[in-house]
C-alpha cells in the first residue's frame, strides 16, 4: 500500500484538506503555547483566515474535478 503525502498545490480528497487544517491547527496551538501576544493573536487569525480561503478553494476544486470525471463517465458508453 502506497501513501502518498497531502498535496497543497493539487488536493484530491478530504485527507488532503484534513491533513492541512489538522497541521495549521497544530501549528497555531504550539505558536500561542510559546508566545500569546495581541501581535502573534492578529497572526494568528490572518493565518486561519488564510487557511480558510484555502480549504474553499480546495474543497471547489475537489468538486470541479469529481464533476468533471462524472461527465466523462457519461458521455462514454459502457461498452467502449
Amino acid at each position: 500500500m502506497s501513501v502518498r503525502p497531502p498535496s497543497v498545490r493539487h488536493p484530491h480528497s478530504f485527507y488532503d484538506v484534513f491533513s492541512v487544517v489538522a497541521a495549521a491547527v497544530a501549528i497555531m496551538a504550539l505558536v500561542l503555547a510559546v508566545r500569546y501576544g495581541s501581535v502573534i493573536r492578529l497572526e494568528m487569525v490572518v493565518f486561519m483566515a488564510a487557511v480558510f480561503l484555502w480549504v474553499g478553494w480546495a474543497i471547489e476544486r475537489i468538486l470541479a474535478e469529481s464533476e468533471a470525471r462524472s461527465k466523462r463517465r457519461r458521455q462514454t458508453p459502457p461498452w467502449k
